[in-house]
C-alpha cells in the first residue's frame, strides 16, 4: 500500500516522504521504517537499513499521484470527471452540477469542502474514492479543486472531461505570495483537460483570458457581459448559456437563461454566476435545457452557503462561508438589497490563523462600510493569537472615512453570536460569516467543537 503518513505504515507499504512548508516527511522515515515499510519515496538520500528499499525522485508528490493512478487503475478515466476551480463559488457550483446529472438520470459522485477535510484529498486518498465511485457504478464525479491541491499535485494523473473556473480574488496570498502564482496554480487544471475536454470560463473575470490563452482546446464562456463559443475542437453545445436578466426577491431569485426562467432560493449575484457555470456544464454534456432548469430549481439549499435560519424570530438571520474579502463583501451587498430603511446589518465574522495575514484589514474596512454593526471574533486561530487576529482586523474600522460602522471584538466565538442576536431588532439581518458548515474550531492543534448553525437554532428556541 502507499502512504504518506508514517503512522499509518503497515508491514510492507511503501511510504512517501512528502516535503511540507511546516513538516518534512523524511523526518518521518525512520518512524515509517520501525513499523514496516519497505520501501522509502523521497527527494534526497538518506539511510534505510538493507532489507529496505530507497527511490529518490525529483518531485515525491507527482511521484506519489502518479503511483496512486497505477495502483487504482487511473479511476478518472472510468468517470466523466468534471473540476471547478476558483476563489469562491466552488462548493455552490459543484452542487447544481450534480443536481442537474441527478436530475438527468446519472448517478454522481461530489468531492469537496463539506464532504471532505481538504477540499480536494490527497492523490493517494483521491484515487481510492474515484475507484471506489466507478466500482459503485457512478458515472460522474464533480469535484472542487483547490489551488493548493493543483500546486501540491493531488491531482496530478487526473484526466478531467470539463474543466470550470469561477473566478480569481484576494486569498491564499500566504501561501502563493502573489496573484500571478495563485493564478498559474489554477491554470495547471486546464492542463489536465483530455483530449476532447472542455472549458468552461467566466468572461466576466479579469483574469479570465490568461486562462483561455492556455487552453488548446475547446473554450465556452458564461456571465453577465456576453457568453460564446470558441471552436477549437467538436462542437458539443446547441446553444450557450446566456444570462438575459435576474431578478432578486426576499426568498428567491429568478434568472433567465435562453429564455427559460429559474426560480430558486439561491440568491444574490454570484449564485447567478455559479448558476450560470452550471447550466453552461449542463449544455457541455449534451443535457436539454429543460432537464438543466429542472435540475437547478431541485437544489433548495447548501450547508452553510446562504443557510437561513430560521426559528419565529422577527428578524432574519444567515449563516454563509464567506472568509475572503471578495465573497464578504457581496454577502454584505445582497443583504443590503433585502433591508428595509428601518433594519440594520449586524454581521459577526473573523479570519483564520497561519493564513493570509494580509486579507484582515481589508475584510475590516468592508465590513466597516457595509454593515451597520459588525462583531469581530475568531474563525480558526491554528497558532496564532486569536486576540492579535481580531486585532488585525480591527485596523480596518480605524481608518479616516466617511462612514464607519460601530464595532466590537468579542474573541470567544459563541458569546459573539450570542450578542448579535440580543442586538437584533425587528426586521434586522444578522449574518454569521467566514464558517458556513464547519462544526470544529482549531486552537493550536485542539479541536473544539463549534457550529454556527447549532448555536443559533439553540440560542434562538430557549
Amino acid at each position: 500500500m502507499l502512504v504518506y503518513d508514517s503512522r499509518k505504515v503497515k508491514p510492507g507499504d511503501t511510504f512517501v516522504a512528502i516535503p511540507g512548508s511546516k513538516l518534512d516527511g523524511t523526518k518521518f522515515i525512520s518512524q515509517a521504517i520501525k513499523n514496516g515499510a519497505k520501501v522509502i519515496i523521497a527527494e534526497k538520500k538518506v539511510k534505510v537499513p538493507a532489507e529496505v528499499k530507497l527511490k529518490v525522485v525529483k518531485n515525491a508528490r507527482q511521484e506519489m499521484a502518479k503511483l496512486a493512478c497505477e495502483m487504482f487503475h487511473n479511476p478518472s478515466q472510468k468517470l466523466k470527471l468534471i473540476g471547478v476551480t476558483g476563489t469562491n463559488g466552488k462548493t455552490t457550483t459543484t452542487y447544481l452540477i450534480r443536481s442537474i446529472l441527478e436530475t438527468a438520470g446519472f448517478k454522481v459522485g461530489l468531492i469537496g469542502t463539506i464532504n471532505s477535510s481538504l477540499t480536494t484529498p490527497e492523490s493517494v486518498d483521491l484515487q481510492k474514492q474515484l475507484a471506489e465511485m466507478a466500482e459503485q457504478g457512478i458515472t460522474h464525479c464533480v469535484m472542487e479543486v483547490s489551488s493548493h491541491a493543483l500546486e501540491q499535485d493531488r491531482v496530478y494523473g487526473c484526466e478531467f472531461d470539463i474543466a470550470i473556473f469561477t473566478n480569481l480574488t484576494h486569498d491564499h496570498l500566504d501561501y502563493h505570495k502573489n496573484m500571478a502564482n495563485y493564478l498559474r496554480a489554477k491554470l495547471k487544471l486546464f492542463k489536465m483537460l483530455s483530449a476532447k475536454g472542455i472549458a468552461i470560463v467566466n468572461i466576466d473575470d479579469p483574469y479570465t483570458p490568461k486562462i483561455m490563452e492556455k487552453v488548446k482546446g475547446e473554450v465556452v464562456t458564461y456571465g453577465l457581459v456576453e457568453a460564446k463559443h470558441e471552436l477549437r475542437s467538436t462542437k458539443h453545445n446547441e446553444f450557450d448559456a446566456v444570462i438575459s436578466s435576474f431578478l432578486i426577491k426576499q426568498d428567491e431569485m429568478h434568472v433567465m437563461i435562453n429564455s427559460f426562467i429559474i426560480k430558486t432560493p439561491l440568491i444574490g449575484i454570484y449564485n447567478v454566476y455559479n448558476i450560470a457555470a452550471a447550466f453552461q456544464c449542463g449544455l457541455s454534456l449534451g443535457l436539454p435545457q429543460s432537464v438543466i432548469v429542472k435540475g437547478i430549481e431541485a437544489l433548495k439549499n447548501i450547508p452553510g452557503r446562504g443557510e437561513r435560519i430560521d426559528c419565529g424570530q422577527p428578524f432574519s438571520v444567515v449563516v454563509d462561508f464567506a472568509h475572503t474579502p471578495d465573497a464578504l463583501e457581496k454577502l454584505l451587498n445582497v443583504a443590503a438589497t433585502f433591508r428595509s430603511p428601518q433594519s440594520k446589518i449586524i454581521l459577526v465574522f473573523g479570519c483564520p490563523g497561519d493564513r493570509d495575514k494580509q486579507k484582515r484589514p481589508i475584510m475590516g474596512k468592508i465590513a466597516a462600510e457595509l454593515a451597520d454593526f459588525t462583531i469581530i471574533t475568531t474563525d480558526d486561530p491554528h497558532s496564532e493569537d486569536p486576540k492579535k487576529i481580531a486585532k488585525q482586523i480591527e485596523k480596518g474600522f480605524r481608518k479616516p472615512r466617511r462612514s464607519v460602522s460601530g464595532f466590537r471584538l468579542i474573541v470567544d466565538r459563541k458569546k459573539a453570536i450570542q450578542e448579535a442576536l440580543k442586538l437584533a431588532k425587528k426586521e434586522d439581518i444578522v449574518l454569521i460569516a467566514g464558517r458556513g458548515h464547519e462544526k470544529y474550531q482549531d486552537f493550536k492543534g485542539k479541536k473544539i467543537a463549534i457550529d454556527d448553525r447549532q448555536i443559533v437554532r439553540s440560542l434562538l428556541t430557549r
